[in-house]
């Protein structure tokens, strides 16, 4: 590794449904399919890299989510299942009939929908943190109040401040200084160019996304049986209400699901604690047989 800049380069493109993407494949040994959360599109893989054994084992692919980084979309609206839907194009497209999933924060609500749609493409499926929607009163009221913020900053014409507000109410302030030390040295300026695809596709995504925990049970008929480990921050309940009713569910609705948590860490996790996070997707991914 380039001990001054690690970046990945993701300079091969995929068509998908109303759109183009971004893509990079790494690594050797099985796929694992990496799917970033809102507005930081560099934040998932590119520290991951600092926990090498994964990628001497692994094959990983990564990709920039419609609106991100250079991917395209024809249209002003993308929806969780048509981004699960872009996930599987690009397995298809890669003539991948079977990978594991590694997915993050409002990536992870798109890697539980891929889960229950194309199940049987999933060898295993990594949660970090997913965003389900918050239904405790504490964890509604945090996650609106932050919402709020930053859309009033947005709304303004502040869309820097917006995304970096919202970032430091979720995640909390240490977030910043790890992202400055395990992301791409220009992290900061692509964040710029992922703001609009976080307000204009992400949030309204998410906010029309029918899925309820506590209606879970009654509306999944199936539920997946793939190996599952689920990934939770030490920090991230303190910095954001949620987290723990997430976790809770996670473990609760997957009777197969593992769990692991991470010291020194909130939401973000993999850029605040890259070794410990690799460390545990490696374990986990080796006892899938």
């Amino acid at each position: 590794m380039n001990l001054r800049e690690w970046n990945i380069d993701h300079n091969q493109t995929v068509a998908v449904s109303n759109g183009q993407l971004r893509y990079a494949v790494i690594g050797k040994g099985e796929p694992v399919l990496c799917i970033h959360g809102t507005t930081l599109a560099d934040s998932l893989i590119t520290p991951l890299q600092l926990y090498p054994k994964l990628f001497e084992d692994y094959q990983f692919i990564s990709y920039y989510r419609a609106g991100y980084n250079g991917s395209t979309l024809e249209k002003d609206a993308l929806s969780i299942e048509e981004s699960a839907e872009h996930a599987k194009q690009l397995l298809d497209h890669l003539k991948i009939k079977k990978a594991h999933l590694v997915s993050f924060s409002f990536g992870g609500v798109i890697g539980f929908q891929f889960m229950l749609n194309y199940p049987e493409y999933l060898l295993s499926s990594t949660l970090i943190e997913p965003y389900l929607p918050r239904e405790s009163k504490e964890a509604i009221d945090a996650n609106t109040a932050a919402l709020m913020k930053a859309f009033t900053l947005y709304q303004q014409g502040d869309k820097i401040a917006a995304a970096l507000q919202y970032m430091n109410d979720v995640c909390g302030p240490k977030f910043f200084a790890s992202v400055d030390m395990t992301g791409p040295l220009d992290i900061w300026e692509r964040m710029e160019g992922g703001i609009d695809a976080a307000f204009t596709l992400d949030f309204p995504a998410i906010s029309t996304w029918p899925f309820k925990m506590s209606e879970a049970e009654q509306a999944i008929k199936e539920k997946p049986s793939m190996p599952i480990l689920t990934l939770m921050g030490f920090e991230s309940e303190s910095v954001m209400p949620g987290f723990r009713e997430t976790q809770d569910f996670l473990m609760s609705f997957f009777p197969q699901a593992k769990r692991c948590g991470i010291l020194g860490a909130s939401h973000g996790m993999q850029s605040m604690n890259p070794i410990a996070v690799g460390e545990a997707i490696h374990s986990f991914l080796k006892t899938v047989k």
